[in-house]
């Protein structure tokens, strides 16, 4: 025996979406800003070839973090904002930290370009769907909208 559903009607359509709009704005802050990003520039080890020699005059082995001295970190960290329509919510992040030629180096680092050579894509979870359904900022997400839906 099967059971076909012919209608229905959702109740209270603005408290659900209230309730999903906030548990994407406590993902975005808590999940990925202060977390799953903090972990990939402080905690996440990469490839890098040799030793570096950071400006504060450290050196490190590789695999190492991406850090660094903090600057592109920060320019996400600084630059984080989200934006709620009146249909949607978006989080951002523009990576725009400069070396000191003043060239924006976000990309470099990302795709292992110039003297990058690994490429640390601490983004790709977010630009490839087949990342994102396994990760853990997708799980993360889906429990905040559990919980939510929950109260």
């Amino acid at each position: 025996m099967s059971a076909t559903i012919i209608g229905g009607t959702i109740l209270n359509a603005k408290n659900i979406e209230a309730k999903l709009m906030q548990a994407f704005e406590t993902w975005a802050e808590e999940d990925l800003d202060d977390g799953y990003f903090e972990d990939q520039f402080k905690d996440e080890k990469w490839d890098y070839p040799g030793e570096t020699r950071r400006k504060n005059g450290e050196v490190v082995e590789s695999p190492r973090d991406i850090f660094d001295l903090g600057s592109l970190y920060r320019s996400g960290k600084d630059s984080f904002r989200i934006m709620q329509g009146s249909n949607d919510i978006t989080a951002s992040w523009n990576w725009n930290a400069r070396n000191d030629s003043g060239r924006a180096y976000a990309w470099y680092v990302h795709e292992g370009l110039s003297t990058n050579l690994e490429p640390r894509q601490w983004t790709d979870v977010f630009q490839e769907q087949s990342l994102f359904n396994g990760s853990v900022v997708s799980r993360a997400l889906r429990s905040r909208v559990r919980t939510a839906l929950n109260k």
